[in-house]
């Protein structure tokens, strides 16, 4: 078989296999994109590679690793644009106050957590290229992520119950987003430059004079571009323009040494919310994102998903351990965060569970700590793990928590 027929082959069977399993989770209440998390790992060695051994490694051979690989990479680029491109600035400002307080909350207690776990874990679970802090904080940030493209999706299929909490939870965890990738941007660096402080300071203050540029100059000018241009349909130029526009910021992110995800984020940060034009280019980048390239991004992470790699008792308990300390961090953070700012019980309860959701976003902290070399392929399977389980979580809490809608008494009426 030559190798573009395998590679044809090996994108439909990835997109069928997802696609699949993402309707068939959907059907029993669970987010599409829980589906097709699972989807990847049944591709992997741990289902399919253990019941059909010879056939997957006639359909993902190693020698064609890299070129799904690189598509992946192509994808998770798109898709932390179209991420960054979601980020409310608006409605994150008027609610700052209890926004940034709860989300300080979120992440802070679940990632001391995860750093201090990191101590005891590197012995056995680092990997061939990381260093001891740079472990920590990907461990750290792995346990205090919040999916925020996942809880959006979530929460327009089925509310709280309350438009208020709705939105304060949506602004709560595009915050710890913004914060989580500014952790992993710090970890993803100090893993490449090593113990030199001065470059680490260097590469630093680079990467936020490069954000500072893109918010404070190309921002402003895109969003005069757009007023200017008033309507909301996207000609083929100015596509293929933004297109440019989000693989040079990736490739500048990538010569710094961070990575060219944060790039394309930044990119996605300075399109403006106007004029149904924001709109417009979702629609237009997003269908392709979703459908075709981010299953191979799953595909790939449960390629490198090994169950087996959790026998013994001694992983078995770190599993447990992980998975209980990701839970109770990043829900009792919230929790706490919100009744000190004055929500009722159940709403801070419910505002926890929803703030719990990791799903895709820490499937990618996963996989860059794996490929940076900082854990090895055991802790890679516990957190991909932690992060389905978590994701998986969120609608059953939902249901049972949610609020139910008042009915006014006639009294009321």
């Amino acid at each position: 078989m030559s190798s573009l027929a395998l590679f044809l082959l090996q994108i439909a069977v990835i997109v069928l296999v997802t696609g699949l399993c993402g309707v068939l989770l959907g059907k029993l209440g669970q987010p599409r994109v829980v589906g097709e998390m699972l989807g990847g790992i049944l591709l992997g060695r741990s289902v399919f590679g253990y019941a059909a051994p010879h056939l997957i490694s006639q359909l993902f051979p190693p020698t064609s690793l890299h070129t799904l690989s690189l598509v992946s990479e192509l994808g998770m680029v798109l898709y932390l644009f179209l991420e960054g491109m979601n980020l409310d600035f608006a409605s994150v400002w008027q609610q700052r106050h209890t926004a940034l307080k709860i989300s300080v909350a979120s992440m802070a207690i679940p990632f001391v957590l995860g750093c201090g776990l990191g101590l005891l874990l590197y012995r056995n679970f680092h990997g061939t290229g990381g260093n001891k802090v740079a472990f920590m904080i990907f461990l750290g940030v792995s346990l205090s992520t919040t999916a925020f493209p996942v809880l959006a999706r979530m929460l327009r299929d089925q509310s709280t119950g309350d438009t208020k909490l709705n939105t304060l939870a949506l602004v709560c965890a595009a915050i710890a987003d913004v914060m989580g990738w500014m952790l992993l941007a710090v970890a993803l660096m100090i893993n490449t430059v090593g113990v030199s402080l001065w470059m680490l300071v260097f590469k630093m203050f680079l990467l936020v004079l490069f954000g500072a540029f893109l918010l404070g100059v190309v921002r402003p000018l895109l969003g005069k571009l757009v007023r200017w241009k008033g309507a909301p349909n996207i000609s083929q130029l100015l596509l293929a323009a933004f297109l440019v526009f989000i693989l040079g910021c990736a490739f500048v992110t990538e010569r710094l040494g961070v990575h060219a995800l944060f790039g394309a984020f930044l990119a996605g940060m300075c399109i403006p919310r106007l004029h149904h034009w924001h709109r417009q280019l979702y629609r237009t980048i997003h269908p392709l994102v979703s459908v075709l390239l981010l299953p191979v991004f799953f595909a790939m992470t449960g390629i490198h998903t090994e169950f087996r790699d959790l026998g013994g008792k001694s992983v078995l308990l770190w599993f447990v351990v992980l998975l209980v300390l990701a839970i109770a961090g990043k829900v009792g953070g919230t929790y706490y965060a919100a009744r000190k700012s004055d929500l009722p019980k159940q709403e801070s309860l419910l505002l926890g569970f929803l703030m719990n959701t990791r799903g895709l976003v820490d499937l990618v902290v996963v996989n860059l700590a794996f490929q940076a070399g900082a854990i090895n392929t055991q802790l890679f399977t516990i957190l991909v793990l932690v992060a389905l389980i978590t994701t998986a979580m969120t609608a059953p809490s939902l249901k049972l928590l949610k609020k139910k809608p008042e009915v006014p008494t006639p009294a009321a009426a």
